[in-house]
């Protein structure tokens, strides 16, 4: 009867705390509050060895994600702007959250073979709307931000090239930043545009929080 009775009791705080809490989200700022610490301003335009697009997650059935197309957007406009001499798009097999965590917190190395390459698919993107094939080239092997950015790393000490202009979301950044850093790049971070900071919907609220915690999250398992 006591156990009965304390059940209950958490249940009610449990839907008590789990409804203040919705609410508080989406009626509230407090995710682009949250969000703000994160971005990274982009700087001077400058002028780098190449532009390395990091991708932002596809469909399983090989179609690419806004943030994919946003991030594909800013670099193509980049490079037709003269900024590098050429494009790399960065990001591996295309998988579920579940795979990609197994892969990147447990190491498990059964998930990285997938149907598309996402990569690719931003190549082929590229091409279709005019950038030279020659010129934009393909890093797929990476499931994760720090692999994106060490296998890039190995490219241009490969090529002898010095410098990178890194393009990815907004929220994105801060970590590119700092991955970057650890590894030793001469980087300059250009952020694809996007709503970040305009998402005051209740429901864009909810999806912003998701994405600032998984942020958070990340740092900490990076660092």
């Amino acid at each position: 009867m006591v156990f009965r009775k304390a059940f209950i009791r958490a249940v009610k705080w449990f839907c008590f705390t789990f409804t203040a809490v919705s609410l508080a989200v989406m009626l509230t700022p407090v995710a682009n509050w949250l969000a703000s610490p994160l971005l990274v301003q982009e700087g001077a335009p400058v002028k780098t060895d190449m532009i390395a697009v990091l991708g932002g997650g596809a469909y399983a059935n090989g179609v690419l994600g806004s943030a994919s197309n946003e991030r594909l957007i800013k670099g193509v406009a980049l490079y037709r702007e003269g900024r590098a001499p050429r494009l790399i798009f960065a990001g591996g097999s295309v998988l579920g959250v579940g795979a990609k965590l197994g892969h990147t917190v447990l190491g498990m190395e059964s998930v990285v073979n997938g149907r598309f390459v996402e990569a690719v698919l931003m190549q082929e993107e590229a091409v279709g709307i005019g950038v030279p094939e020659k010129d934009c080239l393909v890093e797929g092997n990476s499931l994760s931000t720090f692999e994106n950015l060490r296998n890039l790393k190995a490219y241009m000490e490969k090529e002898g090239l010095k410098s990178a202009t890194l393009v990815s979301s907004p929220l994105h950044m801060k970590r590119i930043e700092l991955a970057a850093k650890k590894l030793g790049m001469d980087f300059h971070v250009s952020p694809a545009p996007d709503a970040t900071m305009h998402k005051t919907t209740p429901i864009a609220r909810v999806h912003l929080m998701r994405d600032v915690l998984w942020e958070y999250s990340a740092l900490g398992l990076y660092w």
